[in-house]
C-alpha cells in the first residue's frame, strides 16, 4: 500500500506531458476544439451562439424599496408622566420675563382689531360693529394677556391678576407680580382684559373651549352669562 501511494505522488511522464498544451484565450482554445469537432457548415455560426446570453427566469436585479419610516408621537399618557405642558411655580417664571410676552400679544390683539379700539373709538355696545368685535376677541389667544378677576363665585379669587402663561379649556394659568402662578375657574369668575388704555369685562364661560378650537369656531350671539 505505502509503494502504490508514493506512485500517486509522483509526477507525470515526459511522454504524457508532450502532448499538453494550454491556451490562455479560453474562447479561443474552445473554438479551436469546435472546429476540429463540427462539421464546417455549423462552424459558421458557431461565433454568433458563443455570443448569445440567456436570461434565466430567478435571476432577478435587486430593487430597493424606499420604506418610509413612520414618525413616532408621544402619547397623552407619556407627556402627561413626563410632565410637558405642565406649568407650575417649579419653573421658574418670573412676572418681570413675561412683560415681553405682554408686549408682544399688545402688538398681535391690535392687529387684530385695527383701529376699532384706539382711544377715539366708539365702544357703545348697540354700535353695529360691537357683535364683529366681540367675536374676533372670542377667538383671540390670550397668551401674554393681561388680566384681573372682578367678579367670582369663589371670593377669595377676586383681585388676582396677572400675566396669562397657559389657557386650557376650563382655567386659565396667571404669574403675577409675586412670581407665583395661580389657577383660575373660567367658569366662575369675571375678568377684566387690559388692552392699552381701555379695559374690557368678560366672561369667563364665553372662553371655556380649547384655544385651539376657538380660533375656528362660530359663535353665536347670547345672552349675558350669569355666575
Amino acid at each position: 500500500m505505502q509503494k502504490e501511494s508514493q506512485k500517486v505522488c509522483l509526477p507525470l511522464s515526459v511522454n504524457l506531458t508532450k502532448c499538453v498544451t494550454t491556451c490562455k484565450n479560453s474562447e479561443q482554445y474552445l473554438m479551436n476544439f469546435l472546429q476540429n469537432l463540427l462539421p464546417s457548415s455549423d462552424m459558421k455560426s458557431a461565433a454568433d451562439e458563443l455570443r448569445k446570453t440567456y436570461i434565466f427566469s430567478k435571476l432577478r436585479s435587486k430593487t430597493t424599496r424606499n420604506i418610509k419610516i413612520k414618525k413616532k408621537f408621544l402619547t397623552t399618557r407619556k407627556r402627561i408622566l413626563l410632565g410637558l405642558g405642565k406649568i407650575s411655580n417649579k419653573n421658574g417664571l418670573k412676572y418681570t420675563d413675561l412683560l415681553p410676552l405682554h408686549e408682544l400679544w399688545l402688538k398681535y390683539i391690535q392687529n387684530i382689531l385695527g383701529d376699532k379700539f384706539s382711544s377715539n373709538a366708539t365702544h357703545n355696545p348697540i354700535d353695529s360693529n360691537w357683535e364683529n368685535i366681540n367675536q374676533q376677541l372670542i377667538k383671540a389667544d390670550f397668551h401674554g394677556a393681561k388680566i384681573s378677576v372682578v367678579k367670582s363665585k369663589c371670593p377669595s379669587l377676586v383681585g388676582i391678576n396677572g400675566i396669562v402663561v397657559q389657557d386650557t379649556k376650563n382655567t386659565f394659568k396667571v404669574c403675577s407680580t409675586d412670581n407665583v402662578i395661580r389657577t383660575l375657574p373660567k367658569d366662575a369668575i369675571v375678568i377684566e382684559l387690559y388692552l392699552h388704555e381701555l379695559t374690557l369685562q368678560i366672561y369667563g364661560k364665553q372662553l371655556s373651549i380649547r384655544p385651539t378650537e376657538r380660533t375656528v369656531k362660530k359663535f353665536k350671539s347670547a345672552h349675558t352669562f350669569e355666575l
